[in-house]
């Protein structure tokens, strides 16, 4: 595909989700963002849970971001929504006045060969870019089965000025996921926005 092409698709696609983001963030400020949010059990369960809170995931996979929608509406969930997108066009397209006040990030693609490490999510560059989007004391939630995900993790937390680690910090919602189910073990992390 050529270049120009393509770009013109990229624009394309960020438009339709900034006008998915004014429509179902009209009014909210503060949310809940699960990423790579599958077929949304956890987050719908979380909402469930959470009357209180606007709860958005998103995911790269459409047909995922269909059977979370659909689970949400049987579910007769009004503070949950599911939107296809890519983490860093939804920090840009974001609209203004929108903070995320806890962000999960649930056994995400641990990409484990080297060659691959410049896809993980979980990096210095993207962390930066949300940060800027959370307020002081938001707080980040990490899970994976991967151990050198997990170690990658820990290493990109310790070099950023926008986020501590949260020694003190209590998981606030346990509900087993997909990935959870089927691994032996998992760690977590929690970051907390400074």
């Amino acid at each position: 595909m050529p270049l120009n092409e393509h770009l013109r698709r990229v624009e394309i696609r960020k438009a339709a989700l900034r006008d998915a983001l004014e429509s179902c963030l009209h009014g909210v400020e503060r949310v809940v963002l699960e990423l790579g949010c599958g077929h949304g059990h956890w987050l719908t369960d979380y909402a469930a849970e959470r009357a209180d809170a606007f709860c958005l995931g998103i995911d790269v996979i459409g047909d995922r971001i269909d059977r979370a929608t659909r689970k949400a509406q049987r579910a007769g969930l009004a503070n949950a929504r599911f939107l296809k997108a890519e983490a860093s066009e939804l920090l840009e397209m974001l609209p203004e006045g929108v903070t995320f006040e806890s962000v999960f990030v649930l056994f995400p693609d641990p990409w484990p060969k080297k060659r691959h490490w410049k896809n993980r999510l979980f990096n210095a560059s993207f962390l930066g870019a949300l940060a800027k989007r959370c307020a002081s004391g938001s707080r980040l939630y990490f899970r994976t089965d991967h151990d050198g995900y997990f170690a990658w993790a820990e290493e990109a937390a310790e070099t950023l000025a926008d986020w501590k680690v949260a020694k003190d910090g209590d998981w606030p919602f346990e509900r087993e996921t997909v990935f959870q189910s089927k691994a032996d073990s998992f760690q977590s992390l929690i970051l907390e926005r400074v």
